[in-house]
């Protein structure tokens, strides 16, 4: 009598790799629904579950933070590129930032105004300088914005019914919506004429200015607040060549006329002294220079890495506790025929689990810091749907990414162990 032995598996069957197919993945996906039995789990294994979601939260909690303060410098940094009254701008050849204190050459403006599409220029000059009053502890500095009172280059609430009053000499409209270091300064501007001390002239007094009435734009990361005035009281406080100096020109064209065919034209005829961009262009350079060329972008792109990284982990730890402890549950599973794509539904759903009350303290409590932070700092920050949208799908990454890493515990399980 001949003794048949069974035939050994292959080795593909004893690696227990994934066989991917939609028919598999829907029925994996059924069954892990209708047998919660991650979720279950998870309610035995009270201690790493509680420090799981406190360190998921955690980690949420800084992603919502990081999205935040990306949000607050990259729109705080434009916030007068979008008040520009113009069609295109004139800048300094190969402009990155206002904040780098370039200027276009005013000369540049007789090559525009010739361009039968140019309507008209309007030049805005830039600076930073130190102001005190009597409701400031010492002098702070401030930026300060000059403009043609005839010809405007920005459109910014409160500056229309108030832009007769800087036609007088020395005559400054303060930013109400600069952060809160200057004193009552923007009270007090609403309704009368406050005198403040700007910066010193060549016998080194202070000078002396008057805040009219307010307007509102709002400071960014380097500038707690601003003021406006002519280019008048720029060039009697600063010096006549400031006049020569603007920062940018606003290029208002006539109606009908296509921007892009006269950008082209216009750049061709700078050749190089000058870059004619629209307003979208403005801004999205002033963004990228924000983005790529200071510490901003690395930090905040950094922490939003390192909060996805830990979210990870938190969630491993606790799929991996739950793994370990049930490891012969899952043998007899395993045996039963249950194949990869069920674990890994299972494990997914301790994730998500997991990630889900995690989400919901997290957006509560970064609406807390973010309502603290906007009002102390006034750069914007607000909770949006794209602040939303990242954080949701960090979440999904999280979860997927620590249960591959889980799932992996799984295939070195077998059944033959139950009989050991």
């Amino acid at each position: 009598m001949a003794l048949v032995l069974p035939a050994l598996p292959s080795l593909k069957r004893l690696r227990w790799r994934p066989d991917f197919s939609f028919a598999r993945l829907r029925a994996a996906a059924k069954t892990a629904t209708t047998m919660p039995l991650g979720a279950q789990q998870l309610k035995r294994q009270r201690t790493s579950t509680l420090l799981s979601l406190a360190g998921v939260t955690a980690s949420l909690l800084v992603i919502f933070a990081q999205l935040g303060i990306e949000r607050a410098v990259y729109d705080s940094a434009v916030r007068l590129h979008r008040t520009v009254a113009a069609d295109l701008v004139l800048v300094p050849y190969g402009f990155k930032s206002l904040q780098l204190h370039a200027e276009v050459p005013v000369a540049m403006t007789d090559i525009v105004s010739a361009n039968p599409s140019v309507a008209g220029t309007m030049p805005l000059w830039f600076g930073v300088m130190s102001i005190t009053h009597t409701g400031m502890p010492t002098s702070r500095r401030i930026a300060w914005y000059a403009i043609d009172v005839e010809r405007p280059a920005i459109d910014v609430p409160g500056l229309r019914e108030n832009l007769y009053k800087l036609r007088e000499a020395r005559r400054l409209l303060y930013d109400r919506e600069s952060r809160p270091y200057f004193g009552d300064l923007g009270e007090i501007g609403e309704n009368k004429e406050v005198p403040v001390l700007g910066p010193p002239d060549n016998r080194g007094l202070l000078r002396q200015l008057f805040v009219v009435g307010t307007f509102a734009v709002g400071p960014n990361v380097l500038n707690d607040g601003a003021v406006m005035m002519s280019e008048g009281t720029m060039s009697e406080v600063f010096g006549a060549w400031w006049s020569d100096r603007p920062a940018f020109i606003a290029i208002r064209l006539v109606p009908g006329a296509d921007p892009m065919t006269v950008q082209q034209d216009l750049n061709r005829e700078l050749a190089g002294r000058g870059e004619a961009i629209t307003i979208s262009e403005f801004e999205a350079r002033e963004k990228s220079y924000w983005s790529r060329e200071t510490p901003v972008g690395y930090i905040t792109d950094l922490g939003f890495v390192m909060g996805v990284m830990i979210g990870m982990v938190f969630i491993y730890y606790a799929q991996y506790q739950i793994i370990r402890f049930y490891l012969p549950e899952y043998a007899i599973l395993k045996s039963l025929g249950y194949d990869w794509w069920f674990f890994l539904f299972m494990i997914g759903q301790i994730g998500a689990a997991i990630i889900t009350p995690a989400f919901l303290v997290a957006f509560t409590l970064g609406r807390v810091v973010y309502g603290i932070t906007e009002a102390a700092m006034h750069l914007g920050m607000s909770m949006g749907l794209r602040e939303m949208a990242v954080a949701l799908a960090a979440c999904v990454v999280m979860t997927v990414v620590s249960s591959l890493f889980a799932i992996r515990r799984l295939w070195k399980v077998d059944p033959i162990m139950l009989f050991e």
